[in-house]
């Protein structure tokens, strides 16, 4: 395994290809002011023959005339530029380069073939290369950014990602459902370091406990499996394959220049590394949420509390569908509920569907009963309509989801919520603030109940899996 620690802490980072015209964002410019609104406390050296000043820092011709050997370089030149900045980067020691410069494979042959021969370069004078085609590091405890607007805390998520907008939309995504992250790792077109070094540095990294990873085309070879599965056997790892339809692949080739790998080769892998699969960005987030969130569950049976019949039928629809069970509750389990709260028309079968959710006292005792009663391994409570206002008493869904909060810290099963909400204004801003609520005490929460089921159908096999392993051992 490489030692990729030095990746992470540099204590200088020179920005080749840094302009005088700062109006455009991109590339060099782009870096500078993203490290410089983090509070970077290294040291920048912005590299611009043409400059002497950038942003109130003084500007270097070249690598040769820095004060210091850089720990890292990112690289903003033209791609026909680029090999003779590695011999240079070779000559001054420069351990790490990281490409944002593009036009390499994925723009066809003879950009693969310049590829190749950066690639030939690197290794001839001894320079690590993250790309091309990349974003590169960021690392909020050393102070590391590549886009402004990341969040400056450090969390115990990983994410490896071969497409710098996704490491970026799942960035800020993730920032708004209170997900914080120890590394994000933008590694393009992988003529170097891959995604099998990336797993397999993240998988020993303390600061990490869950690895997030989109990929697009293997380059580690046969070291992928077993890396993938050495991390899933030592944390949750998320995998987003890109490229497992026609129109896909064809994306791809065009993206990173990566190759594709068969669906059903994919799936396979998967399966025997222990990885968990999702499909859309919205999924991966999802069930780092409730990696992060959700204490493992024994078993798939759900037992689901909720208002409103139709929402009661989708409910369980939606579990049952992603592979979870809801089975039906005992007599003496609704009897104890009938005894307490629920009258004539109520549903207490399994979805329970009452008006209960509006009595703090009654709503707390429904979920302690189910929680305790060893007929469900997973609690999912549907909330109704994140509203701002109601008819008759203002508070009463404050009220309901302030219950979910209290009694999740203290049940005997894992709990999972589900906040619908619309487009509207006031009803995202319930929305968010309840999410960022629950983010705070660690309560996973979902948009829908579809959401919620196949996170937790996925986490819940996850850990039967490794369970089942450590059994044979």
């Amino acid at each position: 395994m490489l030692d990729l620690e030095f990746l992470f802490h540099p204590q200088s980072i020179a920005i080749v290809g840094t302009p005088r015209d700062l109006s455009n964002i991109a590339g060099g410019a782009g870096f500078l002011a993203a490290l410089i609104a983090f509070g970077y406390e290294g040291r920048i050296y912005p590299i611009n023959p043409n400059a002497t000043e950038i942003m109130g820092l003084k500007s270097y011709p070249d690598l040769m005339s820095l004060p210091e050997t850089p720990d890292y370089v990112i690289a903003c030149i033209p791609a026909t530029l680029t090999p003779g900045l590695i011999r240079e980067c070779g000559a001054r020691g420069v351990k790490a380069v990281g490409l944002y410069t593009a036009g390499f494979s994925e723009a066809g042959e003879e950009g693969e073939k310049l590829e190749q021969a950066l690639a030939g370069i690197a290794r001839e004078v001894g320079v690590r290369l993250i790309g091309p085609n990349c974003m590169g590091i960021y690392c909020p405890a050393t102070g590391v950014s590549y886009q402004r607007g990341q969040s400056k805390e450090p969390g115990p998520v990983a994410l490896l990602c071969q497409s710098g907008g996704n490491s970026n939309i799942l960035a800020l995504m993730g920032r708004d459902r209170g997900i914080r992250f120890s590394k994000i790792i933008s590694y393009g077109n992988a003529v170097d370091l891959n995604e099998t070094d990336f797993i397999e540095y993240l998988t020993g990294d303390a600061d990490t406990a869950v690895i997030g990873a989109y990929i697009e085309g293997v380059k580690g070879g046969p070291r992928f499996l077993p890396a993938l599965a050495t991390a899933a056997d030592s944390k949750p790892v998320i995998v987003l394959k890109g490229g497992l339809t026609d129109a896909g692949t064809r994306a791809i080739a065009s993206h990173t220049g990566s190759l594709a790998t068969p669906r059903e080769k994919w799936d396979s892998l998967c399966r025997q590394a222990g990885a968990m699969q999702v499909y859309n960005l919205d999924e991966m987030l999802d069930l780092i949420v409730t990696a992060l969130y959700m204490r493992p569950a024994e078993g798939r049976r759900v037992g689901i509390v909720g208002w409103g019949g139709g929402a009661s039928v989708l409910n369980a629809e939606a579990c049952e569908s992603a592979g979870l069970k809801v089975p039906a509750f005992s007599p003496g389990l609704r009897q104890q509920m009938v005894d307490f709260a629920y009258g004539p028309g109520a549903s207490i079968s399994n979805p329970v569907d009452s008006p209960v959710v509006t009595d703090t006292s009654l709503f707390s005792r429904t979920l302690g009963l189910i929680a305790d009663s060893g007929e469900v391994d997973i609690i999912l409570v549907q909330l109704p309509l994140a509203t701002p206002h109601t008819v008759g008493d203002a508070g009463l869904w404050d009220r309901a989801r302030e219950t979910v909060l209290d009694v999740s810290k203290s049940l005997s099963t894992p709990l999972v919520a589900v906040q619908p909400s619309t487009a509207h204004p006031e009803s995202s801003d319930v929305y968010n603030r309840f999410q960022h609520k629950c983010a705070d005490i660690g309560l996973p929460v979902y948009a829908t109940a579809r959401d919620a089921a196949l996170a937790v159908s996925r986490f819940t096999e996850y850990h039967a899996l490794r369970r089942s392993r450590k059994t044979l051992r």
